[in-house]
């Protein structure tokens, strides 16, 4: 049986959203995609079909949803965790978690997580593009800071911070496709950290 799970949504979402997000949520991670129905939403959130429908459209606009709301809330926190003192494997590591936040976990741990994590639509959303790329922006510029200052380098890399970001986001989002499970991503993640964390070491 798939633990019951929920999505972190953060205000000034309305309740009765928060609550059909939190849902959708919860039935996706047990049902997966296509399993999932509308009334198996409106049931966990504790209301009508017909309610739902003046929410949203369908479940594949409630998944939109979810993603959109996850990269705007991993940013904010990949934010919080680049501005941290430490050693630069130890912020990257920090900062994979940030991106990844519970959601990832719950996912990850659903015997639905291929099904899932192969719906790439929900990734080309303007705003889930364009908070991917702040993410990534914000982390070429710890990367300038932290040469600038003295903590990190860029020697022998032959690439630049904005370069060494993309590599760092492409390779973090990339181990999902060969994890085994929740355990597994969370090693590979570390490795991730550690080798790019060598590199930028000064």
């Amino acid at each position: 049986m798939t633990p019951a799970v929920t999505a972190e949504v953060e205000p000034p979402i309305d309740p009765k959203e928060a609550a059909i997000l939190r849902a959708a949520f919860e039935c996706f991670a047990r049902y997966g995609l296509r399993r999932t129905s509308m009334a198996d939403i409106a049931k966990v959130a504790g209301m009508s079909r017909p309610a739902l429908y003046l929410h949203y459209e369908g479940k594949d606009h409630i998944f939109n949803a979810l993603v959109r709301i996850h990269f705007e809330r991993s940013e904010k926190a990949v934010e919080r965790v680049l501005a941290r003192p430490g050693p630069p494997a130890e912020i990257l590591l920090a900062a994979f978690h940030a991106i990844d936040g519970d959601a990832v976990e719950a996912m990850l741990n659903s015997p639905h997580a291929d099904e899932i994590l192969s719906s790439n639509s929900p990734f080309t959303q303007p705003a889930v593009e364009a908070a991917y790329a702040r993410i990534t922006s914000h982390l070429a510029d710890w990367i300038r800071h932290g040469v600038a200052e003295g903590r990190m380098t860029l020697t022998g890399l032959n690439a630049t911070a904005d370069e060494i970001a993309r590599t760092v986001m492409a390779t973090k989002f990339g181990i999902k496709a060969f994890a085994t499970g929740f355990a597994d991503y969370r090693a590979a993640q570390a490795r991730v950290a550690a080798i790019f964390g060598k590199a930028l070491s000064s």
